[in-house]
């Protein structure tokens, strides 16, 4: 029994001397520090009132994403994303809203998901459909502020996990059951 305790105690700090991973990587640098306006869930409308950014998004429901935004040094410069699991792309194009869109599979908890990164640019991408990925391997660049490359949206990125080996491309959901389908990718990256 004490055995059996110490191999899930080992399992759970990580192997050796190396430190436990989380689930998911972080899909930008200095990612704790950035400011996460729409998170996983939160309802959005176009009404100034109810809504974080300005100007307020053209959607409406419930985001089935996290938003993380760049700063304000970053304006004019390459923002590199790099995966947050390893996987292999299923999407690598541009879709309405979104601007460059790259979607792979990866395993979470023993879970088949899709990860997207949305607002990117497509000129960016350095993997294409049926490409393996790697945890931390860059993927793309954020598309410029208010660009075609970004969705016409400001510059940053909307990531979603979607449960299940298919992609989902919504970004918002009406009900709040059908959120169900997607996971909170904030805690597993904390």
């Amino acid at each position: 029994m004490a055995a059996l305790l110490v191999l899930v105690a080992w399992s759970l700090m990580g192997q050796g001397n190396e430190p436990a991973r989380t689930p998911l990587g972080q899909p930008l640098a200095r990612f704790r520090e950035r400011p996460k306006l729409l998170t996983f869930g939160l309802y959005v409308t176009p009404n100034p009132d109810q809504n974080p950014i300005d100007p307020p998004e053209r959607f409406v429901g419930y985001h089935t994403a996290l938003d993380v935004e760049t700063f304000d040094d970053e304006a004019g410069v390459a923002v590199e994303v790099v995966a947050v699991c390893d996987g292999t792309v299923v999407e690598a194009r541009t879709a309405d809203g979104y601007g460059g869109v790259l979607v792979h599979t990866c395993t979470v908890g023993g879970q088949a998901v899709t990860v997207l990164y949305g607002h990117m640019d497509p000129d960016s991408f350095t993997r294409k459909i049926g490409d393996p990925v790697t945890r931390g391997q860059k993927l793309a660049e954020l598309g410029n502020d208010k660009s075609a490359e970004s969705g016409l949206t400001r510059k940053h990125l909307h990531l979603g996990i979607h449960r299940g080996a298919e992609p989902a491309l919504l970004g918002y959901v009406q009900t709040e059951a059908a959120l169900d389908d997607y996971m909170d990718p904030l805690p597993l990256m904390q």
